[in-house]
């Protein structure tokens, strides 16, 4: 009995020590950089991808699919939906204590996201339609339907019981169409 308790022992720790080699080279392909246009780059190929390499917990909805992101590589609390199995959108969000502070994190999201993704890339600001937050969205006009991909950021106030906090939300994915 002693020998069969070692060598289920042994069995599982091969197995387990090859998960976690398995996961570690995944995140050596994908591991988040501290460069923003990094970042951008990291985002917009893992679109193509259905951002698969960026999914961690799955949580069945009615309406769609939602992964824990195993990488924040903007704001916090980021995770992958799937809307219908063709649509895929990676998001995250930031809280911050008041509209200034807000702001700033808004704009300079938009700048950076700018900056990165170069003269190619359009940008249309606007008011949100379903509250008195802002949203930008970066797209490619000459990108072919199957590589539109939109990059947005959305600057949201979120009421509360005794105050009103403000969030910034980051999108990637094609908010336009489902991918063909």
């Amino acid at each position: 009995m002693q020998s069969y308790t070692k060598y289920t022992l042994i069995l599982s720790s091969i197995l387990l020590a090859s998960c976690v080699n398995q996961n570690t080279k995944i995140a050596d392909n994908i591991m988040p950089t501290t460069n923003p246009c990094t970042k951008l780059e990291l985002l917009k190929s893992a679109y193509y991808d259905d951002f698969s390499q960026l999914k961690e917990i799955k949580v069945t909805g009615r309406v769609s699919n939602m992964w824990k992101a195993k990488y924040q590589l903007f704001g916090e609390h980021c995770q992958v939906f799937s809307w219908g199995g063709k649509q895929n959108t990676y998001s995250c969000s930031l809280v911050a204590p008041n509209e200034e502070t807000a702001q700033k994190y808004y704009q300079s999201a938009k700048r950076i996201t700018q900056e990165c993704l170069g003269e190619e890339w359009q940008f249309e600001e606007s008011n949100r339609a379903h509250d008195d937050g802002l949203k930008t969205s970066f797209t490619n006009d000459n990108a072919k339907p199957s590589e539109k991909v939109t990059f947005s950021t959305h600057l949201v106030p979120t009421s509360g019981l005794f105050s009103t906090t403000w969030t910034i939300f980051y999108y990637v994915g094609n908010i336009s169409q489902p991918k063909q």
